[in-house]
């Protein structure tokens, strides 16, 4: 639900200088707290759930200790609704926000943070928000899980003991036939309803081929299948995730990732996640060419990143029978190449060297793409193999 307007104009509380800072004073916790832009979030959301959703001002609660409710918990819920028992004698958290600031998306990563909080204090909703959007899960018993709704609750409808959470038919991800990845005007208009997956200076072949790979992607009902090799062995498919992966250079993947998790060859368990995206030749006024870029990314705690960056563009090989071949030239950074190349002979199982050029193995493209199908799935193989090997060189250095 975007609710960008309506943020907008939610008026702020008043405003102090202390110690030349822009303060305010917090009707919820009653004190002085610096503006901050996820400050800002946080006032304007609890007064948005108090005058427009009802809730009752003193069932908020701001940045609340996670320890004030289960003994040695850990962080602290932005924003936390509550409600009475039974006896109308003692409080207990209904709804937990979770809030970012504006230039943050709500990705995965925000909806597993709110679920973790949630899980704490055993609430019964969530709410996810930036002040762009807002989102709002209720845990399905039926499920055993959280399920996102179709509107935000008033605070009435949430301690409704008869409230019935409402059905939500489940939608078939339906693919493109190979007939309509060869019509370029179809497959345009695909990349421009959200992030691109191709860029604009990719040739009609690649484009084809970056729409079938990011559909085969989404495609969970086809699993890559489990595998041991000597650098990873695939522990699960977990499927699709919305993310955000970064880079060296302060560029951002933002969008639908196809995640697996693995054991390194340290044993250590790793997520590595995939997915295409077209550049924007305009991004910070650089005017560089707009390429297709195949991303495969690492999970880190707090330093999740992009491994590899493919230019597909530059790299891949159209061959005559339709196939299309992966190579890469070791570039990693500013580091030099023949220490990916050398940690590749070294390590390498599925991904080889072959003329100074490391071979990530290829796909035919004039069919359907599957990750289930064993060519396809030796190349994602691969791919997170050579990720995990560059993850090796970068540690090293």
């Amino acid at each position: 639900m975007k609710i960008d307007e309506l943020f907008e104009a939610i008026p702020e509380p008043m405003k102090y200088k202390r110690e030349n800072k822009d303060c305010y004073y917090d009707p919820y916790r009653k004190k002085l707290i610096e503006v901050t832009p996820e400050e800002i979030v946080r006032q304007k959301i609890a007064m948005l759930f108090e005058t427009r959703y009802g809730v009752p001002n003193d069932m908020i609660s701001l940045e609340a200790p996670m320890s004030h409710y289960v003994e040695g918990a850990v962080g602290r819920a932005d924003i936390i609704i509550h409600t009475l028992d039974e006896e109308q004698i003692c409080m207990y958290p209904l709804a937990i926000i979770e809030c970012k600031k504006q230039d943050v998306f709500l990705t995965d990563k925000v909806v597993d943070q709110a679920i973790r909080y949630c899980d704490i204090l055993a609430a019964k909703y969530f709410v996810i928000t930036n002040g762009i959007d807002l989102e709002m899960a209720v845990f399905d018993e039926s499920l055993n899980k959280y399920r996102f709704l179709d509107e935000i609750l008033s605070y009435d409808k949430m301690v409704d003991s008869n409230y019935v959470i409402p059905e939500i038919e489940d939608t078939k991800f339906i693919r493109f036939s190979i007939e309509e990845l060869k019509n370029q005007e179809t497959i345009q208009e695909y990349n421009e309803q959200g992030s691109w997956i191709f860029g604009m200076g990719t040739n009609n072949v690649l484009r084809s081929f970056a729409v079938n790979f990011f559909q085969s992607l989404l495609d969970v009902e086809h699993r890559l299948p489990k595998v041991k090799r000597k650098t990873f062995e695939l522990i699960e498919d977990i499927g699709q995730r919305y993310m955000d992966y970064g880079n060296a250079g302060g560029g951002h993947y933002i969008g639908d990732y196809r995640s697996f998790l693995v054991n390194d060859k340290n044993g250590e368990p790793q997520i590595v996640s995939i997915s295409m995206f077209g550049t924007d030749a305009d991004f910070r006024d650089e005017h560089r060419n707009s390429y297709t870029s195949l991303i495969v990314s690492v999970d880190r705690f707090k330093t999740s990143h992009n491994s590899l960056q493919y230019n597909v563009d530059r790299y891949a090989i159209v061959k005559p029978n339709g196939k299309i071949k992966f190579i890469h030239n070791g570039q990693i950074g500013n580091r030099k190449n023949i220490d990916v190349i050398n940690m590749v002979e070294c390590l390498g199982d599925g991904v080889k060297v072959i003329d100074n050029k490391i071979d990530l193995g290829e796909i035919n493209a004039s069919k359907l793409i599957y990750l289930d199908d064993i060519e396809v799935a030796e190349f994602i193989y691969n791919l997170i193999e050579y990720a995990l090997i560059r993850e090796e060189v970068r540690k090293k250095k």
